[in-house]
């Protein structure tokens, strides 16, 4: 398999010095001007992708069903503690606070993601069940069986060493605690060139750092850990319409995204337009995964049956 040549880099630093390039790098994309990202993503600013049932609907459609879907598999109960690592601007963090009786952490790389979640948890009444920090995953300091439940979207393909990140999530949840992981993988079958000049300037020159396991490490890592997995699921083609949608809406906003931040539509232009290329081929894939700490409370196969999923 061939192996990017940033990823060779990525090997040679010790975990402290990947850490701080993570940090440093990552941040640099998503601290662009939220405003641009307003005229590209949703109305909530999902940065991954929705749920879509049928190619002509509309992106907010698929990201609400995503929310949605998302607040049935967590089941979150009152009184219970919920952990978004890599929240980006809220979408997840801001539906949850608002239709269930949890409490809310977020974490960002990024200043300019923390003051926008921060502000709209004001403007929606909710900075009171809703603390967001501005550091890694790997500066936690969460005390063991202290968190109920877990969420990565679109957020752990940025962590390299996800081998301690998966035990650290599983020394925080309490026993019956939720894991839930939206995110990109390479197919095990080597499809495509992966270490084309394309996926150099997609994960590294415009997102910072990205790696993509193959779904079979990521779950194998997370069963080392002491996590059970109750449920994976297909989102590629869903990513894909996800991805037409965003570069649609670049397309109509190209003047006032140039107005504010010149060039970065070009950037994000050519960027989602390989990531959706590479989903529709499936040469890259889009996995949601549910794990739990022990015992699980929700039946997962009725839920994942229902016809509106």
């Amino acid at each position: 398999m061939l192996t990017p040549a940033a990823e060779f880099e990525a090997a040679a630093r010790t975990l402290e010095e990947q850490r701080e390039y993570e940090r440093a790098r990552v941040a640099e994309h998503y601290d662009h001007n939220v405003a641009v990202f307003k005229l590209v993503l949703d109305s909530q600013l999902a940065y991954s992708t929705g749920i879509f049932l049928d190619s002509n609907e509309d992106v907010e459609v698929a990201q609400q069903r995503k929310y949605d879907y998302i607040r049935r598999l967590l089941d979150i109960q009152p009184g219970e503690r919920v952990l978004d690592i890599g929240c980006g601007w809220g979408s997840n963090l801001l539906y949850l606070a608002e239709r269930t009786e949890g409490s809310f952490q977020g974490i960002t790389l990024s200043a300019e993601q923390r003051e926008e979640l921060l502000r709209r948890a004001k403007d929606r009444g909710l900075a009171h069940k809703i603390s967001v920090d501005r550091c890694h995953v790997e500066d936690l300091a969460q005390a063991p069986e202290s968190v109920d439940v877990v969420l990565f979207s679109g957020s752990i393909v940025h962590m390299r060493n996800r081998e301690k990140i998966h035990q650290l999530v599983a020394s925080i949840l309490r026993p019956g605690g939720r894991v839930l992981i939206s995110d990109c993988y390479f197919p095990s079958q080597l499809r495509g060139n992966r270490a084309s000049a394309a996926t150099d300037y997609i994960f590294y020159k415009t997102l910072g750092y990205c790696l993509l396991l193959n779904l079979h490490e990521e779950l194998a890592l997370m069963e080392k850990a002491g996590l059970d997995i109750l449920h994976v699921q297909d989102l590629t083609s869903s990513y894909a319409l996800t991805l037409e949608a965003w570069i649609n809406k670049i397309r109509r906003n190209r003047e006032q995204i140039d107005a504010i931040d010149p060039g970065f539509a070009s950037v994000l232009q050519a960027y989602m337009t390989v990531a959706k290329l590479s989903f529709a081929k499936r040469t890259a894939l889009e996995y949601m995964i549910l794990a739990t700490k022990g015992r699980p409370r929700l039946n997962v196969a009725g839920l994942c049956a229902r016809r509106d999923v």
